[in-house]
């Protein structure tokens, strides 16, 4: 379709007045009404024309970038900005079930809940580019190191003090410290500083029998801030996570089957149901989220208890 003011040819921002003629922009509709000096009366679905426009405009522009900045649990992240999606979607209910048939407006606004769901599936497709660290690491140990390990770091930090590496041992712990492991454990956003540390590391480290690699990693994608490296087994659905966020079953999808067996029960079990309903339990707003994040992946109704 081309403008109808310039003639330029119009793309998914355009704009529609009351008889559907179409315009690439606010401006060129401005000027076709003044220098045309048409009149148009107030329509009655002008105003939600517009307000579904812009919000989807708004979504369409800005989705991407305001989920790339979410720094915890981007699963959930999505999941919201989906069920905002459906809301914007379930507030025109007329016009879906009339198809748009009451003139340009109510058929625009028809057609911009399509746009909105085909962007949901979009959404809900997305994942990000993950950011890349480099950890050097010489210890599997969660937490704190046990006695043995203690020994040995600490006889390393000595080590590296009497040498004149003092700075630099401070510069380690106070700036790379891998926030789950103790020890010779560091995380670098570079790798040219990463591999610059573990050169001035590996003699300390070898003399007390302490062996250290350079691994790329990853934050995971849940919320709580872990960084294990990027070819682990951790991936769910897609997403990246620490193997404590992967076990807790709050993350990803249910198999079909897993899926019609939760419906089933939650059907037929009234008291349980009205648990879920109402977040009576940690569980259940997870669980919801889990179950409607599957219903879209299985393209399966969502059932009333999950919303």
């Amino acid at each position: 379709m081309s403008c109808e003011y310039c003639h330029k040819e119009t793309d998914e921002k355009y704009m529609i007045d009351s008889k559907g003629n179409q315009f690439c922009s606010e401006h060129c509709l401005e000027e076709y009404v003044e220098e045309g000096e048409y009149s148009f009366d107030l329509h009655p679905y002008e105003e939600t024309y517009l307000l579904i426009r812009s919000s989807y405009i708004l979504l369409l522009e800005s989705w991407e970038r305001s989920l790339q900045q979410v720094t915890d649990d981007l699963e959930d992240a999505v999941d919201e900005l989906l069920e905002e999606i459906d809301g914007l979607i379930e507030d025109h209910a007329d016009f879906i079930f009339s198809e748009g048939d009451d003139g340009p407006y109510a058929w625009e606004i028809y057609q911009y809940t399509i746009k909105l769901r085909e962007l949901q599936k979009r959404i809900f497709a997305w994942r990000p580019q993950r950011t890349t660290y480099y950890w050097i690491s010489g210890s599997d140990h969660y937490g704190n190191l046990d006695a043995k390990e203690e020994q040995k770091y600490e006889k390393i930090c000595a080590d590296l003090y009497l040498n004149g590496y003092e700075e630099f041992l401070t510069f380690l712990i106070d700036q790379h410290q891998h926030p789950y492991h103790w020890g010779v454990n560091y995380i670098f956003e570079r790798r040219d500083m990463a591999e610059e540390a573990l050169k001035i590391l590996l003699p300390f480290c070898s003399k007390h029998c302490v062996e250290v690699s350079l691994m790329e990693a990853h934050k995971c994608e849940a919320h709580c801030g872990d960084i294990l490296e990027s070819d682990a087994d951790t991936y769910v659905n897609g997403w990246f996570y620490c193997y404590s966020c992967k076990e807790s079953d709050d993350h990803g999808v249910f198999t079909l089957q897993e899926l019609k067996m939760e419906l089933e029960y939650y059907d037929n079990h009234e008291e349980e149901r009205q648990v879920v309903i109402h977040e009576r339990e940690d569980w259940c707003a997870p669980f919801k989220r889990k179950i409607k994040r599957t219903c879209r992946a299985l393209n399966y109704a969502t059932p009333l208890w999950a919303d």
